[in-house]
């Protein structure tokens, strides 16, 4: 009798034993998250493939994780894949949901990610919950993880720290956060010591004539104003994708002594067109092509790609008060640091010249 209790007894032991390692690995390949709208999901444990819906989140995945993503939103231009490691430049296009461009849910899932990250501006309202669940839906069991976009280039902290969590990919992004807390303060710091009635007038100049712009409070200008510039533009705000059209007569009413162009074209013809030349920018010959390799540092999209631009527009605007030298120094970091590429001398004075044209 006591051999059979005996024997049930270690058979028990043996059942309980190989269930509950069994309950434990299920538990540990998975972990629960809280996303930026405070959805509770569940993800997988380690992610080894993870694709983003919009251009702002997919730079902060490429400093952070580029090793695990699946697609670009949109194609590389040459200039862009001259800083980009040949093993990212190979990367499919996956389009998304940003600007005018609409995405497709096939090709997404096709790809058998892990995870999508979704950046949004979160205002609070039950609709932006709904449209995420609605997306959700439509990606099936595949977990769609909302991060915190956000018009405040001084803003970035926590959407990078989170996607650095989510990602398992921590000391990467508390790097990326130093660098750019290092840099946030670089600039407030000097900016505090620019009396209001010094700091430069600058007209942002976008598209191939440069008579469209964004003025202050813009995402698309934020760098003009956190640098300690004027922005000139007396316009409204146009939603969305931004560039409200203006007159030549505007500008000219405005006398900007800085002009930021985001065409490379207009940023070098604009300095022998009969038509700007009272422009005291065009004077002093102060106009500037915005860096566009691989990112703009400026803009589209305002994202963590413009954390070099940082220290750019500060030089640009107030070069004796932060050196050549120095915009140099910090510009290499950067990209040796997060985008893994060793910037040369001469590349290095390519990048801070007026960008390139390439047809």
């Amino acid at each position: 009798m006591k051999n059979n209790v005996f024997l049930a007894f270690v058979v028990l032991i043996i059942t309980i034993a190989c269930i509950f390692p069994m309950s434990a690995d299920t538990q540990a390949s998975e972990r629960a998250i809280s996303d930026a709208l405070g959805r509770e999901l569940t993800i997988p444990a380690e992610i080894t493939g993870v694709v983003s819906t919009a251009p702002p989140t997919t730079m902060t995945l490429y400093l952070i994780a580029p090793d695990l993503m699946l697609g670009w939103n949109s194609e590389l231009t040459p200039l862009q894949k001259k800083y980009i490691p040949k093993q990212y430049q190979s990367i499919p296009v996956v389009g998304g949901w940003f600007g005018k461009t609409d995405g497709n849910f096939e090709t997404f899932i096709k790809l058998n990610p892990d995870i999508i990250l979704e950046g949004r501006t979160i205002t609070g309202d039950p609709v932006d919950v709904n449209a995420v669940e609605d997306r959700q839906s439509q990606f099936g069991d595949i977990p769609l993880i909302t991060v915190q976009d956000t018009a405040n280039i001084s803003g970035y902290a926590k959407s990078i720290s989170f996607i650095g969590d989510v990602l398992n990919k921590k000391e990467k992004s508390d790097a990326l956060v130093a660098y750019y807390q290092t840099a946030l303060k670089t600039v407030k710091d000097i900016v505090s010591t620019i009396p209001e009635g010094e700091k430069i007038k600058v007209y942002y100049a976008e598209g191939p004539d440069g008579l469209a712009t964004d003025p202050s409070g813009s995402q698309h200008a934020m760098l003009i104003d956190y640098c300690g510039g004027k922005n000139v533009a007396e316009t409204t705000i146009t939603p969305g994708y931004g560039m409200t059209p203006v007159s030549l007569e505007q500008v000219l009413s405005w006398n900007p002594e800085v002009i930021i162009a985001s065409d490379s074209k207009f940023a070098s013809s604009v300095l022998t067109d009969p038509l700007w030349k009272d422009v005291p920018a065009v004077q002093s010959g102060r106009v500037y092509g915005v860096p566009v390799s691989p990112f703009s540092w400026f803009d589209r999209p305002p994202g963590t790609n413009q954390i070099p631009g940082l220290y750019w527009m500060l030089h640009t605007l107030y070069p004796e008060k932060f050196s050549t030298e120095q915009l140099k120094e910090k510009i290499t970091e950067f990209y040796s640091s997060f985008y893994g590429v060793e910037v040369s001398a001469t590349e290095l004075d390519g990048l801070l010249s007026d960008v390139p044209v390439y047809e």
